[in-house]
């Protein structure tokens, strides 16, 4: 996709992984709609990008709740016109042991609420702000790309019930995607990295 003004939402996209994805987009000439939950760190990235001269608007969301997803596409698309591309890139973790015993004693247990807290983010999230993002290029009628930043987590790893079982779910909503939305000319990918070193894009 030729990126030269086109609008890419980033999930997440005030720090860290999505703050790196954001700026190489951006030097690649997108207009970026940064998502994030802390208006502090998404007013701060957009400007460092827009003191590089990148285009870059700041949205507040909370990616696991609706009604704030629909109103961030939503405004996205006041603010900044029709949007050609979104990277699924917010997630926590909240780590611990199915159970963890000593001695025939168990003495921790993931609990529901960090099992939920990580769906919520990881998984629901990824459902949510790609179904607005595949709505709103659907309703521009151009060509569009939806990208989910997995992890190789997905094939599970010790003390990560929660984050694995998310992110092997953001992979089966990736494949299934693909095939539902080729139709509207919406591509849809997945990003596993092993390490955030690895996905350095500088």
């Amino acid at each position: 996709m030729q990126l030269t003004d086109k609008v890419i939402a980033v999930t997440g996209g005030a720090r860290g992984l999505g703050y790196a994805i954001a700026e190489r987009l951006g030097q690649q000439g997108a207009a970026l709609a940064l998502l994030d939950r802390s208006a502090e760190a998404l007013d701060q990235a957009a400007s460092t990008l827009k003191s590089q001269g990148i285009h870059a608007e700041a949205f507040v969301v909370n990616v696991a709740d609706e009604s704030s997803v629909i109103t961030a596409f939503d405004d996205i698309v006041k603010r900044m016109g029709a949007i050609s591309g979104c990277v699924n890139n917010a997630g926590i973790t909240e780590d611990a042991l199915l159970v963890k015993a000593r001695d025939g004693q168990v003495e921790k247990r993931m609990s529901l609420e960090s099992w939920q807290k990580v769906l919520n983010v990881n998984l629901t999230g990824v459902f949510l702000c790609g179904r607005e993002a595949a709505t709103q290029i659907i309703k521009a009628g151009h060509e569009g790309v939806i990208v989910n930043i997995s992890s190789i987590s997905r094939a599970g790893n010790a003390g990560q019930s929660n984050y694995a079982a998310a992110k092997a779910g953001v992979h089966a909503l990736t494949v299934t995607w693909g095939k539902e939305l080729a139709r509207y000319g919406i591509r849809t990918g997945t990003v596993a990295p092993w390490h955030l070193g690895l996905l350095r894009l500088k």
